[in-house]
């Protein structure tokens, strides 16, 4: 999807664009949002492929056309959670990031030439990024924080509407990655099957937007009176109702931590002393209930765990971004990355654009 939003400088009329395809993004770019209005700026917002859901939006979100409708607006900057963005959109190319600094990429960011400026959420990717930044030259990184944390910590559970849980019963939230290597939704579905069909816990179930859809199905058809599936617009709700998360190597288990509540990993690939990580699936709900009944150690394992990737835990990082952004663009910005011809075609065949001018 495509979203740009408007802001004043200097007396003139600002015009900026967010690039999403993906439904995690709304939850990631709503604070940015907040902040654009704050500033008396205007949103719009532009759905792209099948994998972002226009269902999502909320009331008074407006959607633009097409990309010829983004371009004639001119944009100065365009503001992108994934991995790409068309260089053929006019502006300022911002990567703000899916997720925290993701385990399962290893230690190398897949920098391809396409970000004029990283906003990046603690040291660790900093790291990754910043020495590429001194040897190509052609973008900039700054330490913003991610603007999903804004989301995360000023969540207002009162406008919860659906799926109120009972309070006599402890919540365990089931969430996993896509990919088939560190995925543990097969794995542990016959154990969460099982497990689920006492009245002893309320599940939650919330898979990500790439799970394969037998998978899916299938985690779907375990919903009864103690287990519900939440789909990708419910993620913010379910982290804040649960007591514990069951997870493998998907990011989110970072925002469940930083919320100081315990994770039980199914084969982590790099685990750490803030998880109960677990090899087999028969472990899970004697794992379930050591997180219930978190010892000292591993609740202090979880209370430092949030310093050691991002000093930005005060949610206020959607005003970082904004100052980034806007601070770039008025130091008379140029546009300096590789051409990327081939990658800019392959998003010009699926947009449906091949204006040239």
């Amino acid at each position: 999807a495509l979203y740009f939003f408007t802001y004043r400088r200097t007396g003139l009329s600002f015009t900026a664009l967010f690039y999403i395809e993906q439904n995690y993004a709304f939850d990631i770019l709503r604070p940015l949002q907040s902040e654009i209005l704050a500033h008396g700026g205007s949103v719009h917002w532009l759905l792209v492929g099948d994998e972002v859901n226009m269902n999502f939006l909320l009331p008074g979100e407006n959607k633009i056309s097409d990309v010829a409708a983004a371009n004639a607006l001119n944009p100065a900057a365009v503001f992108a959670p994934g991995d790409r963005v068309p260089s053929f959109i006019s502006g300022l190319k911002v990567q703000v990031f899916h997720g925290l600094n993701e385990d399962k990429r290893g230690n190398q960011y897949p920098e391809r030439g396409l970000f004029d400026l990283y906003c990046t959420e603690g040291p660790g990717r900093t790291a990754m990024l910043q020495p590429l930044a001194e040897q190509r030259g052609y973008f900039k990184v700054e330490e913003t924080g991610w603007l999903k944390l804004d989301t995360l910590f000023n969540y207002k559970p009162e406008a919860d509407t659906e799926h109120a849980l009972s309070k006599n019963r402890q919540t365990i939230l089931f969430a996993s990655t896509f990919s088939t290597k560190l995925s543990s939704a097969e794995a542990l579905h016959s154990e969460i099957s099982r497990i689920s069909t006492s009245s002893k816990y309320h599940w939650i179930i919330t898979l990500h937007p790439k799970m394969a859809a037998d998978t899916v199905a299938k985690y779907r058809a375990l919903e009864g009176s103690n287990l519900v599936f939440y789909d990708n617009n419910q993620v913010m709700q379910a982290l804040h109702q649960a007591d514990v998360m069951v997870c493998d190597n998907s990011s989110i288990l970072q925002e469940f931590l930083l919320l100081k509540k315990p994770v039980v990993t199914f084969k982590n690939r790099a685990p750490q002393a803030c998880m109960l990580d677990i090899e087999h699936p028969a472990l899970l709900e004697n794992a379930i209930e050591q997180a219930l009944n978190t010892k000292p150690e591993l609740q202090q394992a979880i209370e430092d765990y949030g310093a050691s990737i991002t000093s930005f835990l005060d949610g206020q990082s959607a005003a970082r971004v904004y100052r980034a952004a806007k601070d770039m663009i008025d130091s008379n910005w140029q546009d300096t990355k590789p051409a990327n011809r081939w990658r800019n075609w392959k998003m010009r065949r699926q947009l449906k654009n091949f204006s040239f001018f």
